[in-house]
């Protein structure tokens, strides 16, 4: 896992006052790793627009258009002047050592055509909204054919990943020193590009802290392990999925948890239908059940109070209708061992009926962060997976984002195969938080496996299953 931050100024202050490293320092090194980066994409032809702002921001690519003068056609757009100390020292240098117009160009408007754009408009201070001529200048960068790369963060997102009305949108975006939260909210997914951490002249590690937000990586993934051969299906868990009106969501649940790796899965059902054969059917949950999956098709109707005594003491995930029924709340009030998987929707609708507040769904993407934090304070036994382009884990304090989300999963029936996977690595053994974040790296990589050989409108839950072997 890497860190996070909301905020990373506290972090330059800190290189500042314990590693004795200038801002001018850091503003040299992060040009330099800028260099370092387009260095491969570069030769004597490219033609180069960097366009600045008036602060710090602005300053990093001016120092970064000094040191790839005489390397390619520069041109440099200043559409706000030149405003910080430093900002006004790296463009006095810039004019300083430019020679030759025919090398350099600062031009009044934006005109001619590049190869690559620099986006150093605004940084990760950024707040409010941009202005009509700085719109209609974000607008056309974006309408242009050219590599697009913003320096820090794209500008017009805020640090808490708000765009108020438009922002640069980047093919790369080369962050400075550590990595920002905004680069991987749901909010920005479309507009950052691939993301690159720059160094600012110490090791990530050492310039960085501790932070309660983490960035999940692929190394995060611990598969379930059979090492031993004297076992039976006992020691693999027992799942139970109860299954309700719309049975084929509660199905997937099954079969996804199968297929990862539990070893008894059993389905209660008061209705008469054809199952897979490979569950169980039972009428009332197995006594030796390990964990337990409701709410995948369920209905808002289902007696749950009925059911309290059996789900008290077994590890339980939540999901779908279970969010709308009338007992929730009082089940989530006394049972300390739960997963919940909601999408967007689902989440206002927990965060009503627990009346920690009322938003729309559009309120809430705008700052999921927050809202997820909400709810782990307020039950901070539970674990959250709210779902998204970047699905987002919430427990206690600590917050887990997963950046390999893919808009193949936008399907029905993908959820109920994220908690199937979810449940099923419950049932085994593992804990509600390991759970959680192991499951949603191994949909992820579901989703991955099934793109090396097919397109991403495609998918269907029963390819996600599939894919689970290949994980």
């Amino acid at each position: 896992m890497k860190n996070l931050f909301l905020d990373t100024r506290t972090l330059d202050k800190r290189a500042n006052t314990e590693f004795k490293l200038s801002s001018e320092i850091l503003m040299e090194n992060a040009a330099r790793g800028m260099l370092e980066f387009l260095r491969p994409k570069l030769n004597a032809k490219s033609r180069i627009l960097l366009v600045c702002g008036n602060g710090d921001n602005g300053a990093d690519c001016l120092t970064l258009a000094r040191m790839l003068y005489g390397a390619c056609h520069l041109s440099v757009l200043l559409p706000l002047g030149a405003k910080s100390p430093l900002c006004k020292l790296q463009l006095q240098r810039l004019e300083a050592i430019a020679t030759s117009n025919l090398q350099l160009n600062f031009l009044k408007q934006l005109e001619g055509e590049f190869d690559i754009i620099f986006d150093g408009l605004f940084g990760a201070g950024f707040k409010g909204a941009l202005n009509l001529e700085l719109c209609a200048l974000l607008e056309k960068l974006n309408q242009t054919n050219a590599l697009k790369i913003a320096c820090d963060i794209p500008s017009g997102i805020q640090n808490d990943g708000a765009i108020p009305n438009l922002a640069f949108k980047a093919d790369y975006t080369l962050t400075m020193g550590a990595l920002k939260s905004a680069l991987y909210l749901d909010n920005t997914k479309d507009f950052v590009g691939k993301v690159h951490l720059l160094p600012l002249g110490v090791q990530e590690h050492i310039f960085t802290e501790e932070s309660p937000i983490k960035l999940l990586e692929k190394s995060d993934f611990t598969p379930p392990l059979r090492d031993k051969q004297n076992t039976n299906k006992g020691d693999f868990g027992h799942l139970c999925v109860l299954l309700g009106e719309k049975q084929g969501a509660g199905i997937l649940c099954a079969l996804s948890a199968f297929k990862s790796g539990c070893g008894l899965v059993s389905v209660l059902s008061q209705a008469q239908g054809n199952l897979p054969f490979e569950l169980m059917h039972a009428k009332k949950i197995p006594h030796n059940t390990t964990a337990i999956a409701l709410g995948m098709g369920l209905g808002i109707d289902f007696k749950l109070e009925n059911h309290f005594t059996q789900l008290q003491n077994t590890p339980l995930i939540l999901d779908a209708d279970i969010f709308y029924n009338p007992s929730f709340k009082a089940l989530l009030q006394t049972h300390s061992n739960c997963i919940l998987t909601p999408h967007p929707k689902e989440f206002t609708q927990i965060l009503n009926a627990l009346n920690l507040c009322k938003i729309s769904t559009k309120d809430l993407q705008k700052d999921r962060i927050h809202f997820a934090l909400k709810f782990s304070h307020a039950y901070p036994s539970a674990i959250l997976v709210l779902k998204g382009a970047n699905t987002i884990i919430a427990h206690k304090d600590n917050i887990y984002i997963n950046p390999f989300g893919n808009n193949a999963l936008a399907k029905g029936g993908s959820g109920d195969v994220l908690s199937g996977i979810i449940s099923g690595l419950l049932a085994q053994g593992y804990s509600t938080l390991d759970s959680a974040i192991n499951g949603v790296l191994m949909h992820s990589f579901c989703v991955e496996s099934f793109l090396k050989t097919s397109n991403n409108f495609s998918l269907t839950p029963l390819d996600l299953i599939e894919q689970i072997r290949y994980i």
